[in-house]
């Protein structure tokens, strides 16, 4: 009975969720956050198909600035080939990923992961304060640096900014597109009861109505080191019991006869993808090791999940870029030091 009711209420939510998003983007200042009600009846939408939210994102979301569109020229992304995007789009249209032919030379790699092994971390459900990670004895599955610590680092926000990444995601989305999250962590073959916590079981990202992420390991990724897992062709459809938020097991893969579409994205460090996570995806559990990754996110819209303003100290390349970039990179715009 209960899930006749709920069934019932995803349309409402659907019709809520088209106003509250309208409301969001027509206001004159992006609004500071999207209220708790608004962002359930999001995610409730999106139980409705895959694709909700960004049929969603094309109806309310219009941009008539001139900057919307702006990009720094490809040409000088030391992480993407410009000459692969056009492949990516279509390979994320069919396949709902895409793993790029460049791997990033490890002069920059080597940086950001002596980098992240310096930098203070929160262990994820611990409760603790942010410290060092211990990567010779680690106590959790998962430790988080926030991005305001990540960005001082040059070669994350070299790749934050990215204007390849954002090309692709404009050509993949077919709108206007801004930098709207970053994300670096180190996960652990510790504690695997935590696999829930660490998005290690399946699962779709429902924080924004129409996105597109890129990966970056930071270190080899083999099998059994934690591969990013996909079950190809998801971001474009799902059986019925699988569309419900939440985590989903492998069995219940298994049991609507989906296990030949899933995908493990092992590569050396360096090794790039670009993800719609609105498809089932989960990070594997390491057996052995560890893995660091990096990600951001561009979106059509901040309507959705809380996103944060972090501070942090410009590069030069980053400062080039808020003025080539202005829309695309306008979340940094409102915080970064001068």
């Amino acid at each position: 009975m209960s899930e006749i009711i709920e069934s019932a209420l995803r349309l409402p939510r659907l019709a809520k969720t088209l106003s509250a998003a309208r409301a969001f983007n027509n206001s004159p200042q992006i609004p500071a956050a999207t209220d708790g009600q608004s962002q359930f009846n999001m995610r409730s939408a999106m139980d409705l198909d895959p694709r909700v939210g960004k049929w969603i994102s094309r109806r309310v979301v219009k941009q008539s600035s001139p900057d919307a569109w702006r990009l720094a020229d490809g040409i000088s992304s030391r992480f993407l080939d410009i000459t692969e995007a056009n492949r990516a789009v279509s390979a994320i249209q069919r396949d709902g990923f895409y793993v790029f032919d460049r791997v990033v030379d490890p002069s920059i790699t080597d940086v950001i992961r002596s980098f992240a092994e310096k930098a203070p971390c929160v262990a994820r459900g611990a409760g603790t304060p942010a410290e060092q990670y211990p990567r010779e004895h680690p106590a959790v599955g998962r430790y988080d640096l926030d991005e305001s610590t990540a960005l001082q680092c040059a070669e994350v926000q070299e790749f934050a900014t990215d204007p390849v990444m954002a090309l692709i995601a404009q050509k993949y989305l077919g709108q206007p597109v801004m930098m709207d999250e970053v994300a670096f962590w180190w996960t652990t073959s510790k504690r695997s009861e935590d696999a829930n916590l660490n998005a290690q079981l399946f699962h779709q990202d429902r924080d924004r109505l129409s996105f597109l992420k890129f990966f970056i390991y930071l270190t080899d990724v083999e099998p059994d080191t934690g591969p990013h897992v996909y079950l190809k062709g998801s971001h474009r459809d799902l059986p019925w019991s699988l569309r419900g938020d939440g985590r989903k097991t492998d069995e219940a893969v298994r049991a609507a006869g989906l296990w030949n579409n899933v995908t493990e994205i092992c590569g050396p460090a360096g090794s790039i993808m670009a993800v719609d996570t609105i498809g089932l995806h989960k990070g594997q559990t390491p057996l052995r090791g560890d893995r660091l990754a990096l990600e951001n996110e561009f979106s059509t819209s901040l309507f959705g999940m809380d996103y944060e303003r972090p501070h942090f100290e410009a590069t030069e390349l980053t400062k080039t870029r808020l003025q080539e970039m202005p829309w695309v990179l306008q979340r940094y715009g409102l915080t970064p030091s001068a």
